[in-house]
């Protein structure tokens, strides 16, 4: 069996064309049930649900992996770190599918920062200089640095993330207003993106180079 760890739609998309090319069985796994939803398919089998190291390689005994493919988020450094170490000590090939980034515009108000700490203090700053509103592209993973920035406790911040109940309980959990909430499945075209970020009067937009579907 071909393991395929699936958190992006890329992931998903692979695992399909595996199984369709190959004939043989797919392993998935996803982290959520909205995920394992997403990745259901004639000849894949889904498993759902966060793991650690020890997990993995039970999976991989269990389902007599021969190949790991990781396909998971491209900022899932923790996630890639663990299923190398799991194939290598299961004595298994591992694969890591990568996502080509997009080539970024040369564009006189685009700013490029390390981390999420920099980018909520940067859109503080830049929004104060205009009208206070930020558009967060970032997901639910990193919006506890977001909520509990200084630099945007006084702008009107609207977060996009992803329809599920574990989700809408984080940003809950965070004291994030429900009307400051954009709870909706990707991918988006151009012209989405636009009205909401003109709906939303955003004068700042924070987003992650995370592909061309991320």
């Amino acid at each position: 069996m071909i393991w395929v760890i699936a958190g992006t739609l890329d992931g998903r998309t692979l695992a399909v064309e595996i199984q369709k090319r190959t004939g043989e069985d797919v392993l998935v796994t996803v982290v959520s049930q909205y995920g394992a939803e997403l990745a259901a398919h004639k000849g894949i089998t889904v498993h759902t649900g966060r793991l650690d190291q020890e997990a993995m390689q039970n999976l991989i005994k269990e389902h007599n992996v021969r190949l790991l493919i990781d396909a998971s988020h491209p900022y899932a450094a923790i996630v890639t770190a663990t299923a190398q170490d799991a194939a290598k000590a299961e004595g298994i090939p591992f694969v890591r599918f990568e996502r080509k980034e997009v080539p970024l515009p040369d564009y006189d108000k685009l700013h490029i920062v390390v981390d999420e700490v920099e980018a909520a203090n940067l859109a503080g700053k830049l929004a104060k200089e205009n009208n206070n509103h930020v558009y967060l592209t970032t997901g639910s993973k990193t919006m506890h640095i977001f909520a509990k920035s200084e630099a945007l406790q006084d702008c009107e911040v609207w977060t996009r993330i992803l329809p599920t109940a574990e989700v809408l309980q984080m940003m809950e959990d965070l004291n994030v207003s429900p009307k400051r909430i954009v709870a909706v499945q990707g991918p988006f075209s151009y012209d989405m993106n636009r009205i909401m970020f003109h709906d939303t009067k955003a004068s700042v937009v924070v987003m992650k180079n995370s592909g061309l579907v991320g």
